[in-house]
């Protein structure tokens, strides 16, 4: 269940952690066909452009960091001689 900010934040869960509200799914086939049906197949990929906003500039600072370390120490990689 994803929640959007914190007004209705208490009435979900109490202290024994047992859930408040009435569960919105039955299972993992019935929350991707609810999902389809309510909001359509580009839902289900409604985070992947905010995922990528925050992996390509860390993948891309590994890149470069490894290339920069592997100059300084004069590693060099061959995979057949």
């Amino acid at each position: 269940m994803q929640m959007v900010g914190w007004k209705d934040a208490s009435a979900v869960v109490t202290g024994e952690g047992r859930s408040k509200a009435l569960l919105e799914y039955t299972g993992m086939m019935d929350a991707f066909r609810k999902t389809v049906r309510h909001e359509g197949f580009g839902a289900l990929y409604k985070g992947l452009v905010p995922n990528s906003v925050k992996v390509v500039p860390s993948i891309a600072i590994a890149f470069v960091t490894y290339e920069m370390v592997k100059e300084v120490l004069g590693v060099e990689f061959r995979i057949s001689d």
